[in-house]
């Protein structure tokens, strides 16, 4: 599966699970053991009850080794094991998860039910997320030089560990760091991968650039 139809399918699983009641809380999660990452987990998410799943993503059909790794998965991280994919592959698979106690979503039914309103919104959705993914929010805020500063670190750094030692505070400290640039909406509001926020950290410094120097062109002119 390529990496662009694996990002879209996992879109698109997002939109099906909020459409289902379930919390997004994160995506690309990852698994860690003695700060080795071990595995990742496409989303985790919540249902009304407040149950946490694993849940993997397949743009095509289901087989037995998605079903393990499903499994194994939630197993890793102590949540329930959910696969939504286009339908399972053979009655091997469909066996695998029945006795695994594996939850199966279809992709390709919930396609079939969806009203043109409901496809047009989700298209919205997903166009939406690739921008902000990219940087490209519809902001007009100023950066100030601590943001700058905490992007830049972000867009250079490996873990959202990493960041907090560089800065000598806890975790905890910098998640409302970054709380704060996401209520002034500098980043997106929905939840975002390390790999996600150092993308679209790196993609606004670039565009904060880029206006910097038509400022000072602009400037020059006048």
């Amino acid at each position: 599966m390529s990496k662009i139809k694996g990002l879209s399918a996992e879109r698109i699983a997002t939109r099906l699970l909020e459409s289902r009641g379930f919390t997004i809380v994160s995506t690309n999660y990852d698994i860690m053991e003695d700060d080795e990452k071990v595995a990742e987990i496409d989303i985790i998410a919540k249902d009304a009850d407040d149950t946490l799943f694993a849940v993997e993503v397949k743009a095509g059909n289901g087989d037995v080794n998605a079903i393990r790794q499903t499994y194994g998965n939630a197993k890793l991280s102590g949540y329930k094991p959910m696969l939504i994919c286009k339908g399972f592959s053979d009655d091997s698979a469909r066996h695998a998860a029945e006795k695994l106690n594996v939850a199966v979503v279809e992709l390709s039914e919930y396609h079939l039910l969806l009203e043109p309103e409901e496809l047009e919104n989700i298209v919205k959705k997903c166009v939406e997320e690739v921008f902000e993914t990219h940087g490209f929010l519809p902001y007009t805020v100023e950066l100030q030089e601590k943001d700058k500063e905490l992007l830049q670190l972000i867009s250079t750094s490996n873990r959202f560990k990493d960041v907090a030692t560089t800065l000598d505070i806890s975790e905890k400290t910098l998640g409302r760091r970054i709380q704060d640039l996401t209520k002034r909406g500098i980043l997106p509001k929905r939840s975002l991968s390390f790999k996600d926020l150092k993308q679209c950290a790196a993609s606004i410094l670039s565009r904060r650039a880029i206006f910097d120097k038509l400022d000072r062109i602009e400037q020059l002119l006048s």
